[in-house]
């Protein structure tokens, strides 16, 4: 890549549609208070996985209190039981995958604070939503990565050069250029995305 050209990834595609969605369901649902506090943070949220790698723990703290608070507000102690439920299957649901390596610390803790606000019913239905998102992100971040063209062009090549000269290590393609370098997608943005069709089209389940 050319210095100073800047490389439009599905990471920054699939982050910024993140980003577009949680603006316009903070506008739409305006009179929501739950949906404003989760579309202004997975606004911020979004925004700094898909450039900085990293969902600072600030925001997940304001999260965090805001569920509390509003659910105390609502529902008095058995709200803030539901937030203390909801945070502890957040953390749970995404803890496994954490220790294996599949994501970072902040989408766990930022799970774990939206299950605060939403309770662990609905977050239930939002991890379903999550995983479909996560999975088809996944598929084509691996697509993206393995860069098929080339792949195949190279086997090709390998495989007629083998034929002419009738060395078989020759039908093994040369590693160099395979494969472009290991990416993270924002898992943010899986996330907030299955939020939204949690809010828009209701349980799953």
């Amino acid at each position: 890549m050319e210095k100073g050209k800047v490389e439009i990834t599905p990471s920054h595609i699939t982050g910024l549609i993140a980003v577009a969605v949680s603006a316009y369901f903070l506008i739409m649902y305006r009179d929501d208070l739950s949906i404003v506090v989760a579309s202004a943070y997975f606004t911020l949220a979004c925004t700094t996985d898909t450039f900085k790698s990293k969902i600072p723990n600030l925001l997940n703290a304001c999260l965090l209190i805001a569920g509390f608070i509003i659910s105390a507000m609502t529902l008095g102690m058995q709200g803030f039981l539901l937030s203390l439920s909801g945070l502890g299957l957040g953390i749970g649901l995404l803890l496994l995958p954490y220790l294996m390596g599949g994501m970072g610390a902040g989408d766990v803790k930022a799970l774990g604070a939206l299950g605060a606000l939403i309770g662990p019913y609905d977050l239930l239905h939002v991890f379903i939503y999550m995983a479909f998102f996560g999975g088809g992100f996944a598929l084509i971040h691996l697509l993206y990565q393995t860069d098929i063209r080339s792949s195949i062009r190279e086997g090709w090549l390998s495989a007629c050069a083998s034929a002419l000269t009738h060395k078989t290590h020759d039908i093994l393609p040369k590693k160099s250029g395979a494969r472009k370098s290991a990416m993270r997608f924002p898992y943010s943005a899986a996330i907030a995305l299955g939020y939204y069709s949690f809010v828009y089209w209701g349980s799953i389940l």
